[in-house]
């Protein structure tokens, strides 16, 4: 290849990644976004079900650890599940910095 050819391709190659970037990270901002919206949701509904002395549910279990407050138990729950997500989401993003350091190492060979 040419000098020219050379320079192009590194530019392009550039602007790729600053595009994916861009777009993981918009996409990592609207999970979040949606994350916190359904947490949102969830703790506005379980706080309208929940009501003391009532059953809330019909003719089950859930009634009955509502009534039992056990509420400690659902927030456990919501916050396992947080956790849960969010090291999947550290795990994926420790994966790809690793892919792209290889990455980065094999076109950094290709130029030599």
């Amino acid at each position: 290849m040419t000098g020219r050819t050379e320079i192009r391709v590194r530019e392009i190659r550039r602007r790729t990644r600053r595009y994916r970037r861009r777009r993981e990270n918009r996409e990592l901002f609207s999970l979040t976004a949606f994350g916190l919206f359904l947490l949102a949701g969830i703790s506005v509904l379980l706080h309208g079900v929940q009501a003391p002395g009532v059953s809330a549910v019909a003719e089950g279990y859930g009634s009955v650890l509502l009534r039992e407050d056990a509420g400690a138990y659902i927030v456990v729950g919501i916050a396992a599940f947080v956790v849960g997500v969010t090291l999947t989401v550290i795990c994926i993003r420790l994966k790809k910095k690793k892919t792209n350091r290889t990455e980065d190492a094999g076109e950094s060979e290709e130029q030599t």
